[in-house]
């Protein structure tokens, strides 16, 4: 019989046994849905994990994702209509004119550019006090009550009758568009964090390219089906069925556009979301709305920061880095005996090229791969456009390669959303400066563009166009030096006010530093705002 010491050992050694034995596998249906074994649970885990690379997170807490949903279907659907309508208006004039404009006013010479001019020192001029203004009035009623007075702009130019009257209408027209732009770019910055927002932004940016394919259609089908309808020409139905489409999308802002995560009203956003947004932003380093409001010295104050002259810049950078200013390939295919048919379609690639790279690189910034940073994408784009720049200024290339060369010169199409989303990273502590710079980067663009067409892009020159070629190449090779420049300021930046704030943060992700001295801190986005 076993002695009562050999019992304690023999009981210890079961104990031991049973505490070390693995745990029994989780029944099948306690596992996820990608966990499962089987082809139908790697396909799930396949789709997730090109989820995260395409959109958002799939782990994210179920709350956030149920946020982003309503925030998406109704900020960005929003914004996404609105600047489609907006630039459908932008461009209906040019189908207007080839369509009749011409001939019942009697145009000739410059006129039309004339008229092109108008718009843009409307759109100019009212920029920069859109976004100063949308600070004090809610967005959700400036951005619709403009929207609307440029629709009824947009009926009014169906009726115009002498060329005076459709400089002053052109005039109003830019003056009411000139807010959007900045204005939802400024907003969408302000409610998504580092790895939401250049996804969305560049989708943002993208409907600009499909409203302009898509005014040519609309002529086509207004000139078709009911030029001479109720007394009116073709050209004069395009601007009533612009007007059409864009009333109703105005309406929509009224309810769509929450205003900014310190003010909404929004009926789709409780209190205790935009509250949870407000923490998640300032996590990532962003002032709220109100830090640092408009007074006399603002101004003075925006203007001794980098950012105010080293971005407008850039954007200029950008957008005169690829052939926009003329129809550069479908001018080159008219030299080589092209039909009309291709030279209308053919080209409408390089607009396709601009958008998918655009929307790819938005997606891959925000992606785990890049975690928000902006300027690895930009770079590539920019080399891509680099690559078909050279080769259509060298030119003497078989047409095979020039092919190439047009398309590949669209890449830095696809730079301004990515571009855009890097502003609240570049100025986080600045909420109303980064409305500000926005709206004087578009401002600076439009304004250069004036005499930079005139001096590179001349129709002389077609269809070599050896100037502007040159010249976009240069440009191409100055943006990617100054996005290596963005990058170190950035950094430089972020340990200064990391040092300032007497906290650490890691200057490559959203961990926000720890403050003792500053008026918010947080150690994570769950923290509570210290005052």
């Amino acid at each position: 019989m076993a002695s009562k010491e050999d019992q304690e050992i023999q009981a210890k050694a079961l104990t031991d046994a049973s505490v070390s034995r693995d745990p029994s596998p989780p029944a099948p249906n306690e596992l996820k849905p990608w966990e499962r074994p089987g082809i139908l649970g790697r396909t799930r885990k396949t789709l997730r994990s090109i989820q995260r690379y395409v959109w958002d997170d799939p782990d994210k807490p179920s709350e956030e994702k149920w946020f982003l949903l309503k925030l998406d279907t109704f900020l960005l659907v929003a914004s996404c209509l609105g600047y489609f309508s907006k630039n459908l208006d932008q461009a209906n004039i040019g189908n207007a004119y080839v369509s009749g404009m011409k001939e019942a006013l009697g145009m000739h010479g410059s006129e039309l550019t004339y008229a092109g001019n108008c718009f843009t020192a409307g759109y100019v001029i009212g920029q920069m006090p859109a976004v100063m203004l949308a600070t004090r009035v809610r967005p959700s009623i400036l951005i619709p009550t403009l929207e609307i007075l440029w629709s009824v702009l947009t009926f009014c130019s169906s009726s115009v009758k002498t060329t005076s009257q459709l400089y002053a209408i052109r005039f109003l027209v830019g003056l009411c568009e000139s807010g959007y732009f900045p204005v939802m770019i400024y907003l969408i910055g302000s409610w998504y964090t580092k790895e939401e927002r250049g996804k969305r932004t560049a989708l943002f940016y993208c409907t600009a390219a499909l409203a302009g394919m898509f005014s040519g259609y609309l002529q086509a089908g207004a000139y078709k089906g009911l030029d001479g309808v109720y007394g009116r020409q073709g050209w004069q139905w395009l601007f009533i069925v612009c007007g059409i489409i864009s009333l109703p999308i105005a309406f929509l802002g009224y309810f769509f556009i929450p205003d900014f995560p310190e003010t909404t009203r929004a009926f789709y956003i409780t209190k205790e979301e935009a509250d949870r947004q407000c923490k998640r932003l300032v996590a990532e380093g962003q002032k709220p709305l109100g830090h640092n409001p408009w007074d006399r010295k603002k101004f003075f104050g925006i203007a001794k920061q980098w950012q105010f002259w080293v971005l407008p810049v850039g954007y200029w950078f950008v957008q005169g880095s690829f052939p926009v200013y003329q129809p550069v390939m479908a001018l080159w295919l008219k030299s080589n005996g092209h039909s009309v048919y291709e030279r209308n379609v053919w080209p409408t690639g390089q607009v396709a090229v601009g958008v998918v790279v655009q929307l790819a690189a938005g997606a891959l910034s925000d992606s785990p791969l890049l975690k928000g940073r902006r300027w690895p994408a930009i770079i590539v784009m920019q080399a891509g456009t680099f690559f078909g720049t050279v080769i259509l200024a060298v030119w003497d290339v078989s047409d095979k390669l020039k092919y190439v060369a047009y398309y590949f010169s669209y890449f830095s199409a696809g730079v301004p959303g990515p571009y855009y989303a890097w502003y609240a990273d570049l100025i986080p502590h600045d909420h109303e400066m980064r409305g500000f710079v926005i709206a004087a980067s578009n401002m600076f663009s439009y304004i250069m563009s004036i005499w930079y067409t005139t001096a590179v892009w001349r129709t002389i020159d077609a269809p070599r166009f050896k100037p502007g070629f040159i010249a976009a190449s240069v440009l191409g090779v100055a943006m990617i030096v100054l996005s290596l420049i963005l990058r170190l300021l950035q950094k430089r930046d972020e340990k200064r006010r990391a040092r300032d704030n007497d906290g650490v943060r890691d200057v490559e992700s959203p961990v926000n530093f720890v403050s003792n001295g500053g008026d918010v801190a947080y150690e994570g986005p769950e923290k509570e705002i210290k005052k």
